[in-house]
């Protein structure tokens, strides 16, 4: 995989420790923040400031050396965890960094899928405002995080006249591909999709498969009637099939975006079609080799982060919320559980961290909205308050777990009124 020169091998190394910040900064602040230090690992009480950026050692680096070698990439791609509010600070900041660089970057987006760039387009001219995306874009109903927490991103881009592109092909046209091939669409659904599509790496295809044979555990000859073999190397194609369509159409749509705009292109997606550059950076490899990519990643604290993951890494703690009190953290598929909120409707149901949620309301979980279709259909069959039918995978032995729900309460602030009702809280990595 091409990637610019390791940035940390040209960075200066600031000379004092990583201070805690008492608040969240806002996109401006970020350059700001006490960043400098020797190692985020240091000093155990000390945590860095959120929106640090830090190389794999965990040694902070320099914004403006992290936005010199992001102008001088054809690609950036920047991980998120979806729910998760500093996430979409730090991504508003890099646009805003770019721009200030003077190479004001075109943006994709993993949140909006191809069937709504008409709705950016006129965004884009001007014609629609910040405050008009979230109905024209059906936000709630087509992604389900709220929008709140991206109007940063949506505020840069009209701040700097940032061009935004729609990157993900609809669900349902996914699911189809799955079944049928892209020959198999109708030409109406094609549009917007690429030619072919670009099959997962091998070492990614190896971790895939691990993920998927977690999925079906329970299945067996017996189930089956003695076509178990099949109908699971079946579900494997299609779950294999599905990865390598998202990740090859947001590139194909990426590449787009760079010829139409003649400008560097940021990516913002979730973590798990960034890290280690086997997703999207991949297909880029491919489709445009002698496009330089420059990935980024978040990273949660703890034990440093993994080099493998990304050429840069900035610092967003997780904030769990209350109401079900899970945080999830979703990487290829496999969704893990990181934490539970003492007192909370997961402990309560005997959720624990390290489970690996395999299945929903009887659907085989192998991304975020997989979990959010479930709670939907968990509460539209069964009424407000219907718990939620869990298959989770704890040392390699399958336990069912259903975890109610709260009774709904009334928003705390104004903010909470955009929370999607009823969804799972997490964080994707």
């Amino acid at each position: 995989m091409k990637r610019p020169a390791v940035l940390w091998a040209a960075v200066l190394i600031l000379s004092s420790g990583c201070q805690p910040h008492p608040r969240m900064p806002s996109p401006h602040e970020f350059p700001a923040v006490a960043c400098a230090g020797a190692s985020a690992q240091a000093d155990a009480k000390a945590a860095p400031a959120p929106g640090c950026f830090l190389d794999a050692a965990g040694m902070a680096v320099d914004p403006a050396l992290v936005s010199s070698q992001a102008a001088r990439s054809a690609y950036v791609l920047i991980g998120e965890g979806h729910p998760v509010a500093c996430d979409h600070l730090v991504q508003a900041r890099f646009l805003e960094m770019m721009a200030e660089e003077g190479a004001p970057p075109a943006v994709g987006l993993e949140m909006v899928s191809l069937d709504n760039q008409p709705v950016l387009d006129l965004f884009n001219k001007g014609f629609l405002d910040v405050d008009d995306m979230e109905a024209a874009l059906k936000w709630d109903r087509t992604w389900g995080f709220p929008f709140e927490r991206y109007r940063p991103v949506f505020e840069a881009a009209r701040a700097h006249g940032l061009p935004l592109f729609a990157l993900n092909a609809p669900s349902e046209t996914v699911r189809k591909a799955a079944e049928v091939g892209l020959k198999g669409l109708p030409v109406q659904e094609r549009l917007g999709l690429p030619g072919r599509i670009i099959n997962v790496p091998q070492e990614q295809e190896s971790y895939l498969r691990e993920v998927f044979e977690q999925h079906h555990l329970k299945a067996s000859a017996k189930d089956f009637h003695g076509r178990a073999d099949k109908i699971r190397e079946a579900s494997w194609k299609r779950f294999v099939t599905m990865q390598a369509l998202w990740d090859t159409t947001m590139a194909h749509r990426a590449l787009e975006a760079r010829v139409v705009t003649r400008r560097p292109v940021v990516i913002l997606a979730g973590g798990g079609h960034v890290e280690r550059g086997w997703g999207i950076a991949s297909r880029l490899a491919a489709l445009d080799p002698q496009g330089a990519r420059f990935l980024v990643m978040p990273w949660r604290g703890g034990q440093n982060p993994d080099p493998r993951d990304a050429d840069v890494f900035f610092y967003c703690p997780l904030a769990p919320r209350q109401r079900l009190g899970l945080a999830f953290e979703v990487r290829q598929g496999r969704v893990t559980v990181t934490g539970v909120v003492p007192g909370s409707p997961a402990e309560a149901a005997g959720i624990a961290p390290g489970d690996v949620v395999s299945k929903a309301q009887g659907m085989p979980v192998v991304d975020l909205q997989t979990l959010h279709e479930a709670a939907v259909k968990s509460q539209a069959g069964g009424g407000a308050g219907s718990p939620l039918h869990f298959e989770v995978i704890r040392a390699g032995h399958a336990r069912q777990i259903d975890l109610s729900f709260p009774s709904p309460r009334l928003p705390a602030s104004p903010a909470d009124t955009s929370t999607p009702a009823p969804s799972v809280d997490n964080t994707l990595k």
